[in-house]
């Protein structure tokens, strides 16, 4: 099986975006995330996720000329049209801006419009950790989920994020779909003929599957059944109608190439810890000893960051049978 070196797979994936119609902003944007998700063991959202770019590349639903504009501000404020490019590029367009005013002001927030999939959330979380503030995100996705006690899907499997720096480690880092699994496993479980567990998903009739093929063609199900759902809510207002993007039910589908731009929307806060008491870090790192001190629990983002250390070391394998269909697609 080949192995690719992180730098490697970047430039697989930006020429691949460019051969496929991305200008240089979009595709270094998005090649540096999927790069990202490989180097934190992720495929599912890496390299086993670009053929959607692609394919919706080709088809118009990502627009490869988009250029992101800064379209309203205020002093913690920053809003984003996406122009129906890639997430990716709309946030480093005000990256720097929503830092800003995150320091000046102890709190920033960004809300991105017109918007395609946001990938994996933690890539924004943990940049911004990087820069020492602690942030929150919100992304809805075209509907999968059906809302608790529903039968059809309404939702996306909207997913929202945490990070936080730390002293010396890598950033704390959680996020999660309020789906009860992320839609990519389904998908993955349904190409591999295996089944899922219970819980996940229903049929088309509404009845609780096991069968990834059935529950893609019915309704994902939430994350603890009506708090999953209360959360899938809360992400939709705030990915969606607060950004005056689609809600999820009214996007088109990110798994298909009809629709045209699914028009979903980001919603990001970020907070400076040392504008509302001294010494977070020195203060999260002693509630992480104590959290994990004599037991198996782990911080999160601690695996995240071991993967990276050992893919950036020793590259990352990827089958030849991958690498064959990326070719084939940007060709």
């Amino acid at each position: 099986m080949p192995r690719l070196t992180l730098s490697e797979i970047e430039q697989l994936c930006f020429d691949a975006l460019k051969r496929c119609g991305a200008s240089d902003q979009q595709a270094q944007a998005a090649a540096v995330e999927l790069m990202d998700a490989e180097a934190e063991g992720i495929r599912n959202v890496g390299l086993g996720y670009i053929h959607l770019y692609l394919k919706h590349l080709r088809c118009g639903k990502v627009l490869g000329g988009a250029e992101p504009k800064i379209v309203k501000t205020s002093d913690a404020a920053t809003v984003v049209d996406a122009g129906h490019g890639f997430c990716h590029a709309a946030y480093l367009h005000a990256e720097e801006r929503l830092v800003e005013t995150a320091k000046r002001q102890g709190i920033g927030t960004m809300v991105i419009h017109r918007s395609y999939s946001a990938g994996v959330l933690g890539w924004f979380t943990r940049r911004l950790a990087q820069k020492g503030l602690v942030s929150l995100m919100y992304a809805n996705s075209s509907k999968a989920v059906a809302a608790h006690g529903g039968r059809v899907p309404f939702f996306g499997t909207n997913p929202m994020a945490f990070g936080a720096p730390r002293a010396g480690a890598e950033p704390l880092v959680f996020d999660m779909a309020t789906a009860s699994t992320a839609r990519v496993n389904l998908v993955k479980a349904a190409r591999e003929g295996v089944p899922i567990e219970p819980g996940h998903a229903i049929d088309p009739d509404g009845n609780p599957t096991t069968d990834p093929a059935l529950g893609l063609k019915g309704a994902q199900l939430p994350l603890g059944g009506a708090k999953g759902y209360g959360l899938g809510l809360m992400v939709d207002i705030l990915g969606g109608v607060l950004s005056g993007a689609n809600c999820s039910y009214e996007a088109s589908m990110f798994a298909t190439e009809e629709g045209g731009p699914p028009n979903v929307g980001q919603t990001i806060i970020a907070f400076d810890p040392d504008f509302f008491a001294a010494g977070f870090v020195d203060h999260l790192e002693q509630m992480l000893t104590d959290l994990t001190d004599g037991s198996e629990v782990r911080v999160p983002g601690e695996r995240r960051g071991q993967l990276r250390a050992q893919h950036e070391s020793q590259g990352v394998e990827v089958p030849q049978a991958l690498l064959d269909q990326i070719a084939q697609l940007s060709n």
